[in-house]
């Protein structure tokens, strides 16, 4: 009798563990959201009159083909940035800001306790006379509020969240590939133990099938190897309100989450690609590197220069720390 009951016991607890196996893949250690708020980063566009400051004109990425190959001639300097009133936002150094930053209502089925967001959206997002009719992209910053950097190590933990609203799709500029990105601007380490910059994040890209049908997909930047990769092979065509994160975890790896709505998110909201033959988590350490601080949180617009973007809207950015 003792050895049967010993046995279901071990079974039982075999058995558990298989489920923690999978409901908890190696790296993800908690859900985006989990911890504390630090209030000195993110935005929730609640202030009254909230204001950005362009500063025109902005700043002109020159990234094109002069015939011998793709060039990224970034100009030296473009002073006075562009930046909110509030001093949370700014125009980075490299590409210039939406051309439309702009705080409005909140639409419907957002956070209840939301009036306003921030609505992004651009059309010149290259140079003048330059690069117009090829892909380029704006950067939107967000720092902690009076600081060049947020610059916060892992600790005890980190993890970014914000709500997007995506339009209907018949709405979307209507051209494959990625539109936003949700992003982090961070330090690593590589396997010399030098510390690089990085810029990993979720992008969201359209797409349409045989039929002419549209979807949009979730990738993310980058896996291991710095390889944009597909984070699920699923397609969707519910817009509206989603809700985004990344939690960076102990190992140094980041994980990469995603859910419809704007609930907070759980461990099931994981991004997971499904190969068929097993299940491959959207939990990387991009390009190899080993995530060591987290500088500052960006959107980046990408569009067909001179025509107009999607026009997107976020809500709520939060920067969480695990006490």
């Amino acid at each position: 009798m003792t050895n049967n009951k010993n046995a279901r016991l071990r079974l039982s607890l075999a058995s558990l563990l298989a489920v923690l196996a999978i409901s908890a893949p190696a790296g993800a250690n908690f859900p985006p959201g989990t911890g504390v708020r630090l209030d000195d980063y993110g935005d929730t566009f609640e202030e009254p009159g909230w204001t950005y400051n362009y500063n025109r004109p902005k700043l002109q990425n020159q990234y094109h083909n002069p015939g011998s190959g793709w060039v990224n001639n970034i100009p030296n300097r473009n002073n006075p940035l562009g930046v909110s009133a509030n001093g949370r936002w700014r125009e980075g150094t490299v590409r210039g800001h939406p051309d439309i930053v702009s705080q409005i209502r909140r639409p419907r089925n957002g956070l209840r306790n939301s009036r306003y967001a921030l609505q992004l959206q651009t059309r010149n997002s290259g140079a003048v006379g330059l690069t117009e009719g090829t892909l380029q992209q704006d950067d939107l910053l967000n720092y902690g509020t009076g600081n060049s950097s947020v610059n916060r190590p892992l600790g005890k933990g980190l993890s970014v969240t914000t709500r997007i609203y995506l339009p209907k799709l018949r709405e979307w500029e209507q051209r494959e590939g990625p539109h936003i990105g949700f992003r982090v601007g961070v330090t690593g380490r590589n396997d010399k133990g030098q510390s690089v910059d990085y810029w990993p994040g979720i992008w969201i890209s359209f797409q349409k099938d045989s039929r002419g049908r549209p979807s949009f997909r979730f990738s993310v930047r980058a896996n291991n190897a710095g390889e944009d990769t597909w984070a699920t092979e699923k397609t969707y065509t519910r817009v509206g309100w989603w809700t985004l994160g990344m939690s960076f975890n102990a190992d140094g790896s980041i994980s990469y989450y995603a859910s419809p709505g704007v609930d907070d998110l759980t461990p099931e909201d994981l991004l997971v690609f499904d190969t068929g033959s097993g299940t491959v988590p959207a939990t990387y350490k991009p390009y190899g590197l080993e995530f060591i601080d987290l500088d500052y949180i960006f959107f980046s617009l990408a569009n067909i220069d001179g025509q107009w973007s999607t026009k997107f809207i976020i809500d709520d950015l939060s920067l969480y720390q695990v006490q």
